[in-house]
């Protein structure tokens, strides 16, 4: 049986829609038809189409205010991260919601990867070293303000763990240490962030589709010391032939099954605080949302 607690008192269901973590060409031309700025709001709209999804919550839900302002002068990169004073003002807005809410657990609907910021660095500061993450996602997300891609989503997970912007760091409440943090489906082995995560000694487990592979996570679970778990889902670690909604849309990725069995065994060799799925983009939708603003309805 899953020891993450969905609904109850102690459990809050957070959605935060975020997008503007997400900066580049790649995210901008992701879909004929849709233009630049509703293809980067896609991202707003798969969080609420996930909780739609999802089984009925009859805890607390919260949700994140993000603003929509696609305007040039709300998008400024700062200090090398793309519209860093909207991140940064909804991560500081997402921390006092939950600070205010002081849940025990904590599922996430986001955005982009950076969503899970703000839950996990209260997770952090709510167990200590009991707290391990697991962060299953096909990129590193440990790149630092200064290299190429400026979107703050590319730098979640090295922000986490105390490297980045000292400005957005000096919010958190609790970092989370390197050795408390596992990769896992890594596979784009030349993105910038690799050397940062090599640095920090964060370590990183492949493709779990075999049992030595969900073995290698486990074990390492158990060495963390952790009885506590905070996962975080990039839902572009999907295989292409299960979910093709993210950015990813690879065929030598993660399987759903492989997925819900790898959460599944984690849930019974510790207990699941936090959960984040991300990065969820029903690009077809925004197409006919398009279409819909073009109709007399």
């Amino acid at each position: 049986m899953s020891q993450i607690h969905p609904s109850g008192p102690g459990a809050l269901r957070l959605f935060f829609p975020q997008w503007q973590g997400a900066a580049g060409p790649q995210t901008h031309q992701l879909l004929p038809g849709v233009n630049a700025h509703d293809s980067q709001l896609s991202y707003h709209l798969g969080p609420a189409l996930l909780g739609l999804m999802s089984p009925d919550h009859d805890g607390p839900t919260a949700y994140v205010p993000v603003s929509t302002d696609t305007a040039d002068e709300a998008l400024t990169t700062v200090n090398g991260i793309y519209a860093r004073e909207a991140v940064l003002r909804q991560l500081t807005e997402a921390l006092r919601i939950l600070e205010d809410a002081a849940p025990d657990s904590v599922v996430t609907f986001g955005g982009e990867c950076s969503v899970s910021v703000a839950p996990f660095s209260y997770l952090a500061n709510r167990y200590g070293d009991d707290l391990a993450v697991l962060w299953i996602d096909a990129h590193p997300d440990t790149g630092v303000p200064g290299q190429s891609y400026t979107g703050f989503r590319s730098m979640a997970l090295a922000t986490l763990a105390g490297e980045g912007d000292a400005g957005i760091i000096s919010e958190l409440p609790a970092l989370v240490p390197p050795l408390k943090i596992l990769q896992v489906g890594l596979r784009h082995w030349d993105d910038e962030g690799i050397a940062v995560k090599e640095r920090l000694g964060i370590q990183s487990v492949g493709i779990t589709d075999t049992a030595e592979d969900s073995r290698k996570v486990l074990d390492w679970v158990e060495a963390s010391g952790a009885t506590r778990l905070a996962v975080h889902i990039d839902l572009d670690v999907l295989d292409s032939r299960d979910f093709s909604n993210s950015t990813g849309r690879q065929s030598d990725g993660m399987r759903v099954s492989d997925l819900v069995a790898l959460v599944g065994d984690l849930s019974a060799a510790a207990e699941i605080v936090g959960l984040s799925l991300t990065e969820h983009l029903p690009l077809e939708l925004m197409r006919l949302s398009r279409m819909l603003h073009d109709l007399p309805v």
